[in-house]
């Protein structure tokens, strides 16, 4: 009763503006890229935008060449969108996800993946359905793939965190290849057991991940060191391993799966998987390899989530940018998709987990009656090493870095996001080339509350020990006796005359790709602070004692926020329906990708496209029936046509027909709905590649 009521409340909603769709072309070489920032809110872009200048000379109004200098701010149409899940006012990244992926059904309990609640039922996701009609499709993250966010589109279990088996459906696309890997467990103890393993879920079976790139390498690998893989050492293109720098011995991923399953191995030799685990072999792979009927292509990169982008700028550099993984992504994407077009997700999945950690905006100090306790820390240097995992474990006695802060952490990665988003952008401008491509940016939910909250002020103006301050000092006279004249002369601007108060950055450039950082230690950097974090919540403090034990133990700091969302399309058809309709419900955007893409599972878009050609007529009759109904339409040519039947949540209850020949002329079609409950229904017809809807309703 619970989920009829939920379901039911959006409606009218969902229905009023779809009375009737106008004709669109046939979905051919069609491509849709969902971008999920992950705990993304508004702070983190403008934090970015204004450490690459804006504000500065050139850059100061949105009319200036330089001002819009983010591609995720050149997307054309905008929108804000919730974020609640089924059962909490605040969501976790499993339902924040499964709502793009699944849409309305999507909206289900936190930590579940895919699979409805109550009922257990596997939920097709847009990636699904979208392989089984052809396209090619795909997974990128900068966390581990099998996170819950891209675990959502391809995968289906109650509990996120079962990451062994969401890795284990992802390689798997029929119940045999699903329980050979469990049966390639060297132990016999581990071997498939249906009643403990499941079964592959139904909506799973048949559909195979072209690609997969991310990080995650210890749920494809073995936990014990006797069974290792033999793909555990990072190569090069030539199969020569990398050496680490700071070890002086070959980088390496570890395995942790407890069932020693190579899954890896499983992968390449079984599955027809090209295996990368670098850089330098992700970005020099042989395309002519992975074309229809060849090569699918695994890339992990990292034993656990890939490295933040300013340690992987500074320890990690045989690692890929995620705007290098979206790049090959998509080229392998369009080999394999024979022209069809492709779906992919790209996930920017560590601006969370810097949230998470609260780096840069709480510290561990000792505590005087004895302990650790939490202070706030606006702008102090990062933990070593690695100032976003440091966070976790810091003490008081943990070192610090001497000239890298919380927000050049924040600022390179969300740089990294963007960066990715220009790869997808890049193909709007070629729709003869790359085909018709819709881009939509978006995240799951926000998290820490992250705020910028001024800029480092070394002279302390403020006078209170802080060295932070928001804008700029006021306006004086030179001429000390004008000091109290109304008369507008002899102005001296505040903080630098023309210059103003704005952050001090410079542009350093690594791998081809220009990242602000502070132009030195005494300059006016970005400081940030987190809304939530131990102080304000209490997670990870002892209630008996108001004792923490580390600054990063703040698990449930994510928040219900509305986020952001940009889209594009380089057909002026689906993008702009996220514009001027106010607040949208999250689920609003899968219905949009889903129609791009010509699937018809996923309910119905918010509104009426641009006209692709002549309108096409739609008769049903009656309106209401009581058991069966006539749809009536004309075709100008003769031509395929497809009926369909969807209930008032925009779930497909029946198809009538399937891409039956008609003649030109008037036609009519009988619908048998002597099965259907009383209520509301949609029927769509699609004529040649134009697709026309109408409302009806059973009694």
């Amino acid at each position: 009763m619970k989920h009829q009521l939920l379901l039911s409340g959006g409606l009218l909603l969902a229905l009023a503006p779809l009375q009737e769709a106008r004709a669109q072309a046939a979905p051919t070489n069609n491509n849709v890229i969902i971008y999920i920032g992950d705990g993304f809110g508004l702070a983190p872009k403008t934090a970015a935008r204004m450490a690459m200048g804006q504000g500065t000379t050139g850059k100061r109004y949105t009319s200036d060449a330089g001002f819009q200098v983010l591609a995720l701010d050149k997307l054309k149409y905008n929108a804000t969108v919730t974020t609640h899940s089924l059962n909490s006012w605040i969501t976790d990244s499993a339902p924040g996800a499964a709502v793009y992926a699944c849409g309305k059904p999507g909206k289900q309990d936190n930590e579940v993946i895919s699979l409805n609640p109550s009922s257990g039922a596997a939920i097709e996701t847009i990636l699904e359905a979208a392989k089984k009609q052809g396209y090619a499709v795909g997974l990128v993250s900068t966390a581990r793939i099998t996170h819950a966010t891209p675990a959502a589109f391809a995968s289906h279990i109650w509990y996120r965190d079962l990451e062994d088996y969401i890795s284990a459906q992802y390689i798997a696309s029929t119940e045999t290849q699903y329980e050979a890997i469990f049966n390639s467990s060297p132990t016999a103890s581990y071997r498939y057991t249906a009643a403990r393993d499941w079964v592959l879920p139904d909506k799973k079976v048949g559909v195979e991940l072209d690609v997969l790139l991310g990080g995650g390498a210890r749920h494809f690998m073995p936990r014990t060191r006797t069974a290792a893989s033999t793909y555990e050492t990072i190569v090069d293109r030539n199969g020569a391993a990398i050496i680490d720098p700071a070890t002086g011995v070959a980088a390496t991923l570890r395995g942790n799966r407890a069932d020693d399953v190579d899954l890896v191995g499983y992968a390449v030799n079984q599955r027809g998987y090209g295996y990368v685990n670098s850089r330098d072999a992700l970005n020099n792979i042989n395309l002519s390899q992975y074309g229809v009927g060849g090569k699918k292509l695994l890339g992990l990169f990292n034993s656990t989530h890939v490295n933040y982008e300013q340690d992987r700028q500074t320890s990690a550099a045989w690692e890929p940018s995620l705007a290098e993984m979206t790049h090959i992504a998509i080229e392998v994407l369009k080999a394999k998709s024979n022209g069809k077009g492709f779906f992919l997700m790209v996930e920017a999945g560590r601006i969370d987990h810097l949230e998470h950690a609260n780096t840069g905006g709480i510290s561990v100090v000792a505590n005087p009656a004895g302990g650790n306790q939490y202070t706030v820390d606006s702008d102090k240097p990062t933990y070593l090493p690695g100032g976003g995992e440091a966070n976790y474990v810091a003490t008081p006695a943990t070192p610090r870095t001497t000239n890298v802060y919380a927000s050049d952490y924040m600022i390179k990665e969300v740089m990294a996001f963007d960066y990715a988003v220009a790869e997808g952008r890049a193909l709007l401008a070629t729709p003869t080339v790359t085909g018709k491509t819709l881009i939509f940016s978006t995240s799951d939910h926000e998290c820490g509350g992250f705020a910028v909250t001024g800029l480092h002020d070394e002279a302390d103006a403020q006078a209170n020990g802080t060295k932070i301050r928001t804008y700029s000092g006021q306006i004086t006279k030179s001429v000390p006796a004008e000091a109290g004249y109304a008369t507008p002369t002899n102005l001296v601007r505040g903080d630098g005359g023309v210059g103003g108060w704005f952050p001090d950055y410079v542009m350093n450039t690594f791998q081809g790709k220009d990242y602000p950082q502070p132009a030195s230690a005494t300059g006016k950097r970005i400081v940030v602070a987190y809304g939530s974090n131990p102080l304000t919540n209490g997670n990870g403090t002892r209630a008996s004692t108001g004792v923490g034990s580390n600054q990063g133990a703040t698990p449930g700091n994510h928040t219900p926020q509305d986020i952001w969302v940009g889209a594009e399309d380089n057909t002026n058809t689906h993008a702009q329906q996220i514009a001027g309709r106010g607040l949208l419900d999250n689920t609003a955007i899968t219905p949009i990708m889903a129609d791009f893409l010509g699937l018809t599972a996923f309910g119905t878009s918010l509104g009426i496209r641009a006209a692709a050609g002549p309108k096409a007529e739609l008769q049903l009759s009656p309106v209401p029936f009581l058991n069966q109904f006539e749809v009536g339409f004309t075709l100008t040519t003769a031509g395929a046509v497809t009926v369909e039947l969807f209930d008032e949540v925009g779930r497909r209850v029946q198809t009538v027909l399937t891409n039956k020949a008609f003649g030109a002329g008037s036609q009519s079609v009988t619908v048998d709905g002597s099965h259907l409950r009383a209520g509301l229904y949609l029927a769509t017809v699609t004529m040649n590649g134009q697709v026309v809807s109408k409302r009806t309703i059973k009694l």
